[in-house]
C-alpha cells in the first residue's frame, strides 16, 4: 500500500508546513472533509483508505499546488494514443509557432502536446525543449467471456495502453503478486455466481488505495445494494453492460493520463 503511505506522508508535511500541531491533524482533516473525528484519524493511521481526490481537497483548502503521485508530467497525444512523458518547457508562452517544433497547454497541472490542434488563443501554449517517454501504463482486465476480453484488450491497445487479459480471480490475484498494474476493468459477475468483491478488496487494502478499479455488470438489478456499498467503501466506477466502448476508453483516459 505504497500510494497510501506517500498520501500520508504528504498530509502531515503539508499540515506541519501550515503550522498545524500532530494532536490538531485528525479534527484538522474532519473537518476540511466532512468526516467524523475517527474517520480522519483512522484515514491518517492507515487504517482506512484515503482517495487521491481526498488529498486533492486538502491541498486545496490550503490553496497549496497538488500533482499527486503522477511520475509525468505531460500527454502526447497522437491520434487517439496517449503517451506518458516528462517535458521541458520554455517559461515564457509563445508569440508564433514555428514549424517542427512541438508546443504544449498546461490544463490543471499537466501539460498536453497535441501536434494536430496546435494553435495560439486564449490558451497560452509553450514551446517544448525536451521530451523523455515513459512506458505506456498497464492495466489488468477481468471477465469471463472472451469476446469482451478481446473487445476491452483492442480498446485499451486503441489508446496506447497495456493490458493483460483473465479469465478467473484466480488467474488475476496470482499475477497480481508478480505484476504492477496501472488500473484495473474488472466483471461483477464470474462464473458460478462468483462476483469480483474480493479482487477489489485485495486491491484496495494490499495494493493500493487510489488505482482507478472499473467494474463492468449486467447484473445491477440483483447486486445494486453490493455494488452500492463497493462505490462507497472502495471507490469504483461502475459501466453498465453492454459496455459501451467510448465510456470506457474515456474512464481510461481520464484516470491514467489526466489525473
Amino acid at each position: 500500500m505504497k500510494n497510501k503511505i506517500s498520501y500520508i506522508m504528504k498530509i502531515t508535511a503539508l499540515l506541519t508546513k501550515k503550522g498545524v500541531i500532530e494532536r490538531k491533524y485528525a479534527s484538522t482533516i474532519a473537518t476540511i472533509l466532512g468526516l467524523q473525528y475517527n474517520s480522519a484519524k483512522q484515514k491518517l493511521d492507515g487504517k482506512r483508505g484515503i482517495t487521491h481526490e481526498e488529498v486533492k481537497s486538502i491541498f486545496e483548502y490550503f490553496n497549496e499546488p497538488y500533482d499527486g503521485l503522477r511520475k509525468f508530467n505531460c500527454t502526447f497525444i497522437l491520434g487517439k494514443i496517449h503517451k506518458r512523458c516528462n517535458v521541458k518547457v520554455q517559461n515564457i508562452p509563445a508569440i508564433k509557432i514555428e514549424e517542427g517544433e512541438n508546443y504544449a497547454i498546461k490544463k490543471d497541472g499537466n501539460f498536453i502536446i497535441d501536434p494536430t490542434n496546435e494553435c495560439i488563443g486564449e490558451t497560452p501554449i509553450f514551446k517544448v525543449e525536451s521530451i523523455d517517454f515513459l512506458s505506456a501504463p498497464k492495466i489488468a482486465i477481468l471477465d469471463n467471456d472472451n469476446d469482451i476480453l478481446e473487445l476491452l484488450k483492442k480498446i485499451a491497445q486503441r489508446y496506447g495502453i497495456n493490458s493483460e487479459t483473465f479469465r478467473t480471480t484466480g488467474e488475476l490475484m496470482d499475477s497480481m503478486k508478480m505484476t504492477s498494474y496501472d488500473g484495473y476493468v474488472l466483471d461483477w459477475l464470474l462464473d458460478y455466481s462468483e462476483t469480483s468483491e474480493n479482487v477489489v478488496k485485495n486491491i484496495r487494502e494490499e495494493i493500493d488505495t487510489s488505482i482507478p478499479i472499473i467494474i463492468l455488470t449486467g447484473q445491477l438489478n440483483h447486486y445494486e445494494k453490493n455494488i452500492g456499498k463497493m462505490i462507497v467503501n472502495h471507490n469504483i466506477h461502475l459501466v453498465e453492460k453492454p459496455a459501451k466502448p467510448l465510456i470506457i476508453s474515456s474512464l481510461l483516459l481520464s484516470n491514467l493520463f489526466f489525473y
